[in-house]
């Protein structure tokens, strides 16, 4: 194993030479979305190049809004690949899927010893951090580089490609495209809502993996009718999967306003993305529509309690977080909180409904 070589790789290797990138970045659906610039930038270097990207079968839709065409999409099966009935025929699978055709450059931005052990099998010269999430990730790479962790995931994803290649600053942004058939898909679950498509749309998503991570649904609720008073055209579309109606319904009716739907639980994936891209201003908890609303470049208003929004928040200068700087245990990255009142949770309503309508008059 060698580190990473003192040449600027992009003057050894001409770029027409470039077929084939692997990327592996399975999950999450926030962390993909974080890839989507560094893949770009990939893509700028090697124009000639295909991409196949190694992903969880959950989010392999989201693939279909990267800024390049993924030829192949490696499905992980972790499920699978974690029961005894099936792991063998799992593995057996994949291992043939990675290795049926041979890669330029193998990209590990996941970090961990389960992803770079995949990416290793795969035919091609891997690339990972110096410092990965999990230490022994390291023992697959051929080449890592070394990437200040204090800095937001996707600057850091984007440095592993400037650093490996010794490029320049790279870009930032990478919008998402639009989806025809998701988008048509999509009208009509609004329409049955009595949503027009020039109606001004709020996104609200209310859903979380932790339980500190999930603001109280009053919260939502009084943002909703504070923002619903000094704009009573919006209308407030409250979306999540399917484990999320519940918190759905009960803060649409807590708010007790017309101008709330919940489409929780209806929309799939590409949908999701098209119904974000859509809204004006997403209001949310730490999550992955946060991520999908910043690719898109629609504002956010987000709550962030347990984690550092500087690390992993909506990525932009366009966004407006609510995190409680006064409280000694923030950012505790605790799941669930060990106080007996979740302080951190104590957001105004009025200042957040506020902000909304800061993002819908500068739009």
């Amino acid at each position: 194993m060698k580190k990473s070589a003192k040449k600027s790789h992009a003057d050894q290797t001409r770029p027409e030479n470039i077929k084939r990138i692997l990327i592996v970045k399975p999950s999450s659906l926030g962390d993909i979305f974080h890839v989507f610039p560094a893949v770009a930038r990939l893509q700028e270097l090697f124009p000639e190049a295909e991409f196949d990207w190694l992903v969880h079968p959950a989010f392999a839709d989201a693939l279909d809004y990267a800024p390049v065409k993924v030829s192949r999409k490696i499905i992980f099966r972790r499920k699978e690949l974690g029961k005894v009935s099936t792991a063998i025929p799992a593995m057996m699978e994949l291992i043939r899927e990675l290795r049926m055709i041979s890669y330029d450059y193998i990209f590990d931005f996941q970090g961990l010893f389960r992803s770079a052990f995949f990416a290793r099998i795969a035919r091609g010269r891997v690339v990972g951090f110096a410092r990965p999430r999990e230490p022994m990730a390291r023992w697959f790479y051929h080449n890592w580089c070394k990437v200040n962790l204090r800095l937001h995931a996707v600057r850091r994803n984007q440095l592993l490609v400037e650093r490996f290649f010794q490029t320049g600053t790279m870009r930032t942004t990478c919008k998402v495209t639009s989806q025809v058939e998701n988008s048509k898909t999509l009208n009509t679950k609004l329409e049955r809502l009595g949503i027009k498509p020039d109606d001004l749309l709020i996104g609200v998503s209310p859903g979380a993996r932790w339980e500190s991570k999930t603001f109280p649904e009053d919260l939502f609720a009084r943002v909703i009718r504070l923002t619903s008073e000094m704009y009573p055209q919006a209308r407030f579309v409250i979306m999540g999967a399917p484990a999320d109606q519940k918190i759905a319904e009960n803060i649409r009716q807590l708010a007790n306003t017309p101008a709330a739907v919940s489409i929780a639980g209806a929309t799939e994936l590409g949908e999701l993305v098209e119904l974000i891209s859509r809204c004006k201003v997403l209001l949310a908890n730490d999550s992955g529509p946060v991520h999908i609303a910043a690719a898109a470049q629609v504002p956010v208003v987000c709550f962030y309690g347990p984690t550092n929004p500087n690390l992993t928040g909506p990525f932009g200068d366009i966004h407006t977080i609510f995190q409680r700087g006064d409280l000694k245990c923030i950012k505790c990255m605790r799941r669930k909180c060990c106080q007996i009142v979740t302080e951190c949770h104590n957001i105004d309503a009025a200042a957040v409904a506020t902000a909304i309508s800061r993002k819908i008059r500068e739009d």
